[in-house]
């Protein structure tokens, strides 16, 4: 009788330890996949801008929110040097890659949009903004006038670098890029 009383709080305590294990297991899973699909995000939109051959920013009605066209040789649909949109969309929030082999200008066109593929990536988006700033070819930086001195007409440098900050913001999570090209 004892020795099946004994048995039987074992058994319970071993239960509870599996069930608490298996608890365990499904939050770990679930941040894991959190953390997978932060990380394919971010790759995606470096490949994007560290790819692309030519790189748009155009404002939106709302501040939090910037439309970026591109033209990348990164191609999720295997399209040649497809042309990249990103926007949010108003009503739903959700960031949404727009990939396509003809340029692409909002509102899409009817006869284009049977070739253009839309790939929603993250829900409920705060903030997406992207910067662009030119920087000073080959890394020098501009020195500071000295007194009297007049600043010198800005040239066209062809080693000039671009510089993009990308910052994306949504539930609770947030991405900060910075990229030069």
């Amino acid at each position: 009788m004892v020795s099946i009383a004994l048995t039987a709080i074992v058994v319970l305590f071993l239960y509870k330890a599996l069930s608490n294990q298996e608890i365990a297991n499904e939050v770990i899973a679930k941040k894991a996949s959190q953390i997978q699909k932060k990380e394919k995000l971010f790759e995606l939109l470096y490949r994007d801008l560290i790819q692309a051959q030519s790189i748009k920013v155009e404002p939106v009605f709302n501040k939090d929110y910037r439309l970026l066209f591109l033209r990348t040789r990164n191609s999720i649909h295997e399209i040649p040097m497809p042309y990249v949109a990103y926007f949010v969309h108003e009503n739903n929030k959700t960031l949404v890659r727009l990939e396509s082999a003809y340029e692409l200008k909002f509102p899409v066109e009817l006869e284009k949009i049977k070739y253009t593929f839309a790939d929603p990536l993250v829900s409920e988006v705060e903030k997406f903004i992207v910067l662009q700033s030119e920087g000073v070819g080959g890394g020098a930086k501009e020195r500071e006038l000295l007194p009297g001195e007049r600043p010198r007409p800005k040239k066209k440098d062809k080693n000039a670098t671009k510089e993009y900050l990308l910052f994306l913001k949504w539930q609770d999570k947030k991405l900060l890029m910075d990229i030069k090209k």
